[in-house]
């Protein structure tokens, strides 16, 4: 990391080097990495009913056969909205990964807003299972700068912050600030990362 100065060029560089590599690497790797998900979700997180997910755009991991899975299991499964005018989230459940979304905000799959809406609870087991460019072993995450889910967690502790990475996007440091939300588990195709929390 000592070359760069900054969130932004870190961003430049490694969102470059996840676009040029090939396509049949970056498939074989989300398959490895949904495999580590359902494994640790089997073992640490069976209890849990109540996902909140991000649709995979351009060269991020696959994650759809992940939800696959989830939705078959019986797993409620919310999907995000981007409200742009004031760097908010809002999820909705879906139930049919073809059905349930249309092209949304920076061309990414949004659900209908037609669908049950998230409403929020301290009560409930919930994972985020959380959108990143990169992340280190100290579970910070660097997003796309806008800050949509360091807005949306900040004021929600119950929730569990997991995050799928390509092992060659997780670093050992990363530029962090104190609004910047930490994840609780990191996942890559080689390994599983659990912070304290868990």
């Amino acid at each position: 990391m000592e070359r760069y100065q900054s969130s932004k060029e870190l961003r430049l560089t490694y969102k470059k080097l996840r676009d040029e590599a090939p396509s049949d690497l970056r498939i074989s790797k989300s398959r490895e990495i949904v495999s580590n998900v359902l494994a640790l979700l089997e073992s640490d997180f069976k209890g849990a009913n109540i996902f909140l997910c991000y649709y995979p755009f351009g060269s991020e991991i696959d994650l759809l056969p992940l939800y696959e899975k989830l939705l078959a299991k019986g797993k409620i499964l919310y999907f995000p909205i981007s409200e742009t005018k004031n760097h908010n989230l809002l999820f909705f459940q879906i139930s049919d990964l073809q059905k349930d979304f249309h092209i949304g905000s920076y061309n990414i799959m949004e659900p209908n807003e037609s669908l049950p809406m998230f409403n929020y609870s301290k009560e409930d087991r919930i994972i985020c299972i959380t959108p990143g460019l990169l992340f280190d072993r100290n579970y910070n995450r660097i997003g796309y700068g806008a800050g949509f889910y360091d807005r949306f967690l900040s004021d929600k502790c119950n929730i569990i912050k997991l995050a799928p990475s390509f092992d060659s996007h997780l670093l050992v440091s990363i530029p962090s600030q104190a609004h910047d939300i930490k994840m609780d588990v990191i996942i890559t195709e080689k390994e599983v990362l659990k912070g304290d929390r868990l």
